[in-house]
């Protein structure tokens, strides 16, 4: 539930966005757990490119509140990836248990660091007005905490994905008005091409040299098929070779330089355990880069065979990488000696509310749409917790509420509306409704179902297949 508090108070929308009823926060309060309050004031009335899809969460502990009404506590930046939602930020972040506040933004199907086929203007019209402006939208979230309610502690940026290159973006155009001492970014590094990208001034998509030192934990999949680890084109810029990121280390090896730190290679760990839900013998390598001034840290994880997703539960060394390990950096950064915030632990069988150990993996997306969520499983879990991911992880172990498959710990199972599918019904596909030929787009599933020999082999302009998109038209296993 998101909050209202009594200092809050609606002042109606301008005659430019007609969609959005204003809420402003007079002074900074505090809200219980998941239920944060909506931070908006004149934000997303006034901010470049936004929709009625704009929103801001903001989410404040008790004990971040003094009692002049202000706040030195460390202030998170949660920002979800392409096509996800800042939904399950308010239950998922921990920031109540860890003291920090949280800011959980919404975007407008993603975030404009690339081409988008939302975006009115080509990506290297900086005037552009009409598409969204993120460094000015985070600027401007910014100024309200700092200017009108008082939260004067350090501000940090975490984001996976899409969520990730923002954070990254943000982080390279640090200065006044984006104060920002350190990110964590999860499945993306820095881009080698263009310099900048987007509308505003805030668009530069490296470190400026002489620019202010930016703490940075960075983690990636080695084998990740969206945002390889090596760098180069990647298919999230629809094939716009004019993007380019750098190789991982190449990007760490940046933000080394521009903190100060030495030329010296950096020092490295291996061995250190990763390990998720479905799997705890796996193994990542850690690089710690050294000599950086005090007060500025820059390391970085490897993780060996995972993909763009980490898994369910995914830790290092056994500390959960969502949020327990972000925290743990923030705490280095801070100087306290706080300890890392435990995960939570699902109580004994038949006891408590906890469904902590089942539960859909907020991240993952089917490989074709980043809009196929688990929620979008769900509609219709007897074909969807068949399909996959880019890195082939299943809907039904991502999505184990969407397709039923909770471990019930021998007592008798909830009765959903969908139940789990027998093997005749798992026959039965569904065609991608939004996949279409390279060529046109009214070649879709429907058409290349006219002609199936030939039509199955098209791709999309992403380089996915007919036949892998279109189960219904191509499937020679479907019952159609």
């Amino acid at each position: 539930m998101k909050l209202q508090t009594p200092q809050l108070y609606l002042i109606f929308t301008t005659l430019a966005n007609p969609w959005y009823v204003n809420v402003s926060v007079q002074a900074l309060t505090s809200n219980a757990k998941e239920s944060p309050q909506i931070l908006n004031t004149n934000i997303c009335s006034t901010a470049q490119g936004r929709t009625s899809k704009c929103e801001v969460e903001l989410d404040v502990p008790a004990s971040c509140v003094k009692t002049d009404a202000t706040s030195d506590c460390p202030i998170v930046f949660f920002f979800h990836g392409a096509g996800g939602t800042n939904d399950w930020f308010a239950k998922t972040s921990g920031v109540h248990e860890a003291n920090m506040i949280g800011v959980y933004p919404q975007g407008e199907n993603g975030w404009n660091t690339g081409p988008k086929d939302s975006n009115v203007c080509q990506w290297d019209d900086f005037s552009c007005t009409e598409d969204p402006d993120e460094g000015a939208f985070i600027a401007a979230i910014i100024k309200e905490l700092r200017d009108e309610l008082g939260a004067n502690g350090n501000i940090y940026l975490n984001g996976n994905s899409n969520g990730a290159a923002l954070s990254m973006r943000i982080a390279s155009n640090a200065g006044a008005d984006l104060p920002i001492r350190g990110v964590i970014t999860k499945v993306t590094q820095l881009l080698a091409s263009p310099p900048r990208s987007g509308p505003g001034v805030l668009n530069y998509n490296q470190p400026e040299a002489g620019g202010p030192k930016v703490s940075v934990l960075n983690l990636m999949g080695t084998e990740d098929k969206v945002i390889p680890y090596e760098g180069g084109s990647s298919s999230v810029f629809g094939q716009d070779e004019n993007f380019q990121l750098m190789a991982a280390l190449e990007s760490m090896a940046m933000w080394a330089l521009h903190n100060d730190c030495s030329e010296d290679a950096p020092e490295i760990t291996t061995g250190v355990v990763y390990s998720n839900s479905e799997d705890a013998n796996g193994e990542a390598t850690f690089y710690s880069y050294q000599g950086c001034p005090e007060g500025v840290i820059v390391e970085h994880y490897a993780l060996h065979g995972a993909g763009h997703t980490f898994g369910q539960k995914a830790a290092l060394d056994g500390v959960e990488i969502d949020y327990a390990m972000a925290f743990e950096f923030i705490n280095r950064l801070e100087g306290t000696d706080l300890p890392v915030v435990p995960s939570p632990v699902a109580s004994p069988g038949g006891g408590g509310d906890d469904n902590s150990a089942c539960e859909d993996d907020p991240e993952w997306r089917g490989k074709f749409n980043a809009d196929h969520t688990c929620g979008y499983v769900a509609e219709s879990p007897s074909s969807r917790c068949n399909w996959e991911n880019t890195d082939g992880v299943k809907a039904s172990k991502a999505c184990k509420v969407a397709c039923d498959e909770c471990d019930t710990g021998g007592r008798d199972p909830v009765t959903t509306s969908s139940p789990t599918a027998s093997p005749i019904e798992n026959l039965y596909c569904e065609d991608d409704p939004l996949w279409h030929g390279k060529m046109n787009a009214e070649h879709d599933c429907d058409f290349v179902a006219l002609d199936p020999l030939v039509r199955c082999n098209w791709v999309s302009s992403d380089g996915f297949k007919a036949m892998d998109a279109c189960e219904k038209a191509c499937g020679e296993d479907c019952l159609l």
